[in-house]
């Protein structure tokens, strides 16, 4: 059943009066839940951010459950789209994105209702050259999902690498390409993955500066700190198209933009930074996520400096923030936690929670996510749950005070499905008064799915 905490069934039917339109059933309801909804104006304006989560199914079931419950890829993702994956690609075993998960979205997508004419990039920046032998022995690739080996692929899917799941849509979908990033510095140039500075798609495909200044953390070393939330333009190998990346850019071919639209779709894990005991980064997951569509010198960034002992939390919060509001447009936050790293983001300390969870708030499904999966597997880290003081709190803090998503859970509307315990959710009657909206289920379709949701079914 769905948590206690949040809206409950009368609270959510009430709200679902004015979220949905359904007032047009309104008059069909039983007696003994009209009793209890009230029609209110004002009742949809406390929820700011909507969690789907999807649990104890496979990889490919909980992607597709929980896109489903959200209202299907169709209601985010057009026909012509440019879909932009950017999944964590750094560390191995449950470190980097669970690949089957990746490849289930990038399914979903192609099988769109209506079909599919755009382009799917598989993105990411590791911050570290794929031959750097303090990171990534080229002997073992161990450390690098693109060309991770598979003795270094323990609790994710040992199938493929990332190099490997995109040359293996390449004879039927060569449209489904790889942006593959990687910094590593020169007498203080960029090399490596062929990306220069540029200041625009004219100049072709590369990395814009986009310089930030730290100025909500007074009182630490941080405050004043400039920081680099460079972003890119990427390259098509596919159509030879420019894809700009800041939210006023767009699909750039023939010398202009044309009216393709960039969707960008993040894909975290769920692992504790740290180990026995609290570090600097806290939880890697959602707001951590964009740190690797930035150009940076080595793998810290985004807030952090090039010493750990004077990185702020904080800072990385709100560097993110100022990258969210102001440079990019991420349309969803897709949390893959198959396996949950409560010790670290390699070991054998970890869960396999077997849960996806999607938001379009990085900042709430960071907070829900830590506090309801990755915490409870191992209650002896208090710094796991964000609900605490710790530093995965100040960094949603610091994100939220840049305007973005909530860290109050009377805000957090959440809809749950177990395949252990498959009961009717929330989403599912938003999904069927949609449908008697458009004329495909009629009000007796509607009212039974309320009633099996109002008792428990």
């Amino acid at each position: 059943m769905e948590p206690k905490k949040g809206i409950n069934r009368r609270e959510f039917l009430r709200r679902l009066g004015i979220i949905s339109g359904s007032a047009a059933i309104y008059p069909f309801l039983p007696k003994r839940i009209k009793e209890n909804i009230p029609l209110i104006d004002d009742a949809h304006a406390a929820i700011v951010s909507n969690i789907y989560v999807s649990k104890n199914g496979t990889p490919v079931t909980n992607m597709q459950k929980v896109i489903d419950m959200a209202g299907g890829i169709a209601h985010f993702i057009d026909y012509d789209d440019i879909v932009v994956l950017k999944a964590n690609g750094q560390w191995r075993n449950q470190g980097y994105t669970h690949t089957e998960a990746i490849k289930a979205v990038i399914d979903i997508i192609l099988n769109r209702p209506g079909g599919f004419g755009g382009e799917i990039v598989l993105s990411e920046n590791i911050h570290s050259h794929n031959t750097d032998s303090s990171y990534n022995p080229p002997s073992t690739n161990q450390n690098n999902a693109w060309n991770i080996e598979s003795a270094y692929r323990l609790r994710n899917w040992p199938a493929y690498n990332w190099h490997e799941l995109i040359a293996s849509y390449s004879g039927t979908n060569p449209n489904v390409i790889k942006a593959e990033l990687n910094n590593e510095t020169t007498a203080g140039a960029f090399t490596g993955d062929g990306y220069p500075l540029v200041t625009g798609p004219s100049q072709g495909k590369g990395y814009v500066a986009n310089n930030y200044v730290i100025s909500n953390c007074s009182g630490t070393a941080a405050q004043g700190r400039t920081v680099s939330l460079a972003y890119y333009i990427l390259q098509s190998s596919y159509s030879g198209k420019l894809f700009n990346l800041h939210k006023n850019g767009g699909v750039w071919t023939g010398g202009a933009y044309n009216s393709q639209k960039i969707k960008m779709i993040f894909l975290p894990t769920l692992n504790n930074h740290g180990s026995t005991s609290e570090d600097y980064a806290g939880i890697t997951s959602a707001v951590k996520c964009h740190i690797g569509f930035v150009r940076n010198n080595g793998i810290h960034g985004v807030g952090y400096s090039q010493t750990v002992s004077s990185n702020i939390p904080r800072a990385v919060g709100e560097a993110v923030g100022s990258l969210i509001t102001n440079t990019l447009s991420p349309t969803l936050y897709i949390t893959v936690a198959e396996w949950s790293g409560w010790g670290d983001r390699t070991s054998a300390n970890a869960t396999q929670t077997k849960t996806i969870g999607l938001c379009a708030d990085p900042v709430a499904l960071d907070y829900w996510m830590g506090k309801n999966v990755l915490y409870p597997c191992h209650t002896a880290y208090s710094f796991l749950n964000p609900e605490n003081d710790n530093n995965t709190r100040k960094t949603l803090e610091g994100c939220n005070v840049m305007g973005v998503g909530t860290l109050n859970e009377a805000e957090m509307s959440v809809a749950q499905y177990d395949f252990n315990n498959p009961l009717t959710t929330r989403s599912d009657i938003e999904k069927k008064i949609r449908q008697f909206k458009d004329g495909s289920a009629s009000q007796s379709d509607v009212l039974s799915l309320i009633d099996k949701y109002m008792t428990g079914q």
